[in-house]
């Protein structure tokens, strides 16, 4: 088996598992779980969590990330991505649920860890949280930055020295302010961010609506090669699709839970659902809008040296350069977003096992800055991947352990909702039969 692919099938089968356990309630149950989300984004504590969350989530992976897949892995990526993402909904569900159950206050996912399995937990945690930190410093600064040097670089012709010194200088408050003012930041940059990004993105489908058809055919057709030898399977579109996935929504790896647990005033399945939100606004709209974008504009994707030379040359094309100056704002945004919410992940771990060094964690953040221009994109994504790998293994471990009472927790409240919308319903047709009779 390629190496590569142990953890999309790990993936696929925890979530296939998952699935069957939870009865999928997400797909049966799709307005109930809508208006459950609706009601629980009213409370502001709940509302700034999430925003903290997705701003790990949401940016620079679901369009560095998105090019590079389709680069390395064609256009049959995207397909393969958007398949990965319903497994990722429930995974991302079942890891915040724990969190939640478990009662963690600091430390997110190291904490269930170390819940989870009593006899090596301790050492599992530490070893998470070390790869935390590792992933705080490659993609939550690093590839950030490389991503953001890029754009600026080909779009604004900005040194890349001057690009990450305004970054750094923007960095100061939160670093400063902790995570009060992260939250703060993300509640304002990434509802924006996100509105202006998939506006303009809706304006290139909507200027190529004509090749629309034409280029899910071709998605659909990349992602099954019959020639080869993975029984119709495109390999390299599978890799890429589910790895782009897993590096853009971070399902199975358990980050996010550090922002959610923020605001504790919620059910576990509440929160659970706060989370696969993540998913649907990560991997089901803003990576399938980047990928088609990238796929309308552009005739072939592998003769750009760089994924931010393709995504700035799929919008230029369409919309002229001034969108390349836009999508460099967005992107310094997105990356921003995302810098600050890692360097929060990051220092909720030193925290938790590191308090001697914590004077010194924002300056090996900082420092952490330059990696890009010691190593290539790929080598960066390549590490990257590996650290993913090794964390989604503790963790999908975790959730298989507690898959019982995570089913046993979602059920219960599906059945008790199940009650209460019968009940309600049972009220107002006796309500409605008394003014009849009247």
């Amino acid at each position: 088996m390629d190496f590569s692919l142990i953890l999309p099938c790990i993936v696929t089968v925890v979530g296939a598992i998952l699935l069957i356990r939870l009865r999928a309630f997400f797909a049966f149950h799709p307005i109930r779980t809508a208006r459950e989300i609706v009601e629980g984004l009213k409370d502001r504590g709940a509302r700034r969590a999430f925003f903290l969350a997705l701003a790990g989530t949401l940016g620079v992976g679901n369009i560095f990330g998105v090019a590079a897949g389709i680069i390395m892995g064609g256009a049959g990526s995207l397909f393969w991505l958007f398949i990965s993402s319903f497994f990722a909904m429930i995974i991302k569900y079942a890891e915040t649920l724990l969190a939640f159950d478990v009662g963690v206050d600091r430390g997110g996912s190291a904490t269930v860890i170390k819940s989870v399995f009593p006899k090596w937990g301790r050492a599992l945690s530490l070893g998470y949280v070390l790869l935390t930190l590792l992933l705080a410093f490659s993609m939550g600064s690093a590839m950030q930055t490389a991503a953001l040097i890029d754009a600026a670089e080909k779009s604004l012709r900005l040194s890349p020295v001057i690009s990450a010194f305004i970054l750094l200088i923007l960095l100061l408050p939160a670093l400063v302010g902790g995570g009060k003012k992260i939250e703060e930041i993300t509640e304002f940059v990434i509802p924006l961010t996100t509105v202006v990004y998939i506006l303009m993105c809706l304006c290139v489908i909507f200027l190529n609506f004509d090749r629309l058809t034409e280029v899910i055919k071709i998605i659909i057709s990349s992602a099954f090669n019959f020639r080869s030898a993975a029984c119709g399977i495109s390999v390299a579109a599978i890799r890429e699709g589910f790895a782009r996935g897993i590096l853009s929504n971070e399902a199975g790896v358990g980050t996010s839970a550090m922002a959610h647990v923020r605001s504790k005033d919620r059910s576990p399945h509440t929160a659970g659902l706060f989370a696969m939100c993540e998913v649907v606004f990560d991997s089901l709209i803003l990576c399938m809008l980047t990928g088609i974008v990238i796929l309308l504009s552009v005739e072939d994707a592998t003769l750009y040296d760089t994924p931010m030379a393709l995504v700035t040359a799929a919008f230029t094309s369409t919309l002229g350069s001034f969108s390349g100056c836009v999508l460099t704002l967005l992107i310094f945004s997105f990356a921003y977003a995302t810098v600050i919410c890692w360097y929060y992940y990051g220092a909720e771990c030193v925290e938790l096992y590191f308090r001697k060094i914590k004077g010194t964690y924002p300056l090996f953040f900082v420092i952490s800055m330059v990696l890009p221009s010691i190593l290539p994109s790929s080598a960066l994504i390549f590490i990257i991947d590996l650290i993913l790998l090794f964390m989604s293994l503790m963790i999908l471990s975790a959730i298989l352990r507690r898959s019982p009472r995570i089913a046993e927790l979602c059920l219960g409240e599906q059945k008790r909702l199940s009650y209460l919308a019968k009940t309600k319903m049972a009220k107002n047709k006796k309500t409605v039969q008394a003014r009849i009779n009247e």
